[in-house]
């Protein structure tokens, strides 16, 4: 018995026809769909060779005071400076010359929230994303950005109270600490150790020893909130980086190929109405 073969569907048919009939439009027109895509091409190069080159470098901080809303604020303020090119008034807020606010594209400050080990406070990290046309102005718009955010007034109160804080407690820590010590040369010397009653107090020197102890651990403790009370910590400055982040070469290609693809359909098909009007 002979097979049959498969019957071919008239969509299948239809398919392949399409196909043939694009495949003998393009091979038709290829010089034109190719001339107008290396036109595209050429002309996206030599715009990416002639356009400025934007850097883009990331900053991180860290701030137990500093708040997320403060950071929206800041970054509106600084984008609408930009946007309205009031180089006068940025230059004034970052404390670095007109010409280095001129190269500035700009900045974003994002608050990312990270819960600390302490039971006293939360910190949060702010990644600060500057694109600039001049990577020379990183040094000072990290330092001018800081002192930015340092500067503000509720800061500068709430580290004031955090010094005082930590300062009195410090010092509160030290008094209990010599305490101790005196009550621990008067068990040395076998002096009679009294309350305020007046009554005899047994008192273990084991004890003693381990109470100074705790409380040295306390006061460093408190000595290291001391030193890094500032309200900004910087984590990670910016870095110079070789490779621009805009314009990219790649996008640039794209949109060359896709315009000059464009335009060769726009000649094809202003050519077919003008045949078909003479016809």
């Amino acid at each position: 018995m002979s097979e049959k073969k498969p019957a071919v569907s008239a969509d299948e048919i239809d398919l392949i026809e399409l196909v043939v009939s694009i495949l003998k439009f393009l091979n038709k027109n290829f010089i034109v769909f190719s001339g107008f895509i290396l036109l595209g091409l050429g002309l996206s190069i030599g715009m990416y060779s002639i356009s400025t080159r934007v850097y883009e470098s990331k900053m991180i901080l860290q701030s137990d005071i500093l708040t997320e809303s403060y950071a929206e604020r800041i970054t509106e303020s600084l984008d609408r400076l930009i946007k309205e090119e009031n180089r006068k008034m940025l230059s004034t807020r970052l404390n670095i010359t007109e010409e280095e606010a001129q190269k500035i594209s700009k900045i974003e400050i994002e608050s990312v929230k990270q819960t600390s080990t302490s039971k006293e406070k939360d910190e949060s990290i702010f990644i600060i994303t500057c694109e600039i046309k001049e990577k020379s102005i990183l040094p000072k718009l990290q330092d001018g950005i800081i002192a930015l955010l340092r500067n503000n007034e509720f800061v500068k109160i709430r580290v004031k109270q955090r010094e005082t804080y930590y300062t009195s407690l410090i010092a509160k820590i030290q008094e209990e600490i010599n305490s101790l010590d005196s009550l621990k040369q008067r068990l040395f010397q076998g002096k009679p150790i009294y309350g305020k009653s007046a009554e005899m107090m047994l008192v273990e020197p084991t004890s003693i020893y381990s109470k100074i102890i705790d409380l040295s651990k306390e006061q460093i403790n408190y000595k290291n909130a001391l030193e890094l009370v500032n309200s900004i910590q910087l984590v990670e400055g910016f870095t110079a980086f070789e490779k621009p982040a805009k314009p990219k070469l790649s996008i640039s290609l794209i949109i060359g190929f896709a315009g000059g693809l464009f335009l060769a359909f726009c000649f094809i098909g202003v050519k077919w109405v003008r045949q078909v009007i003479k016809e």
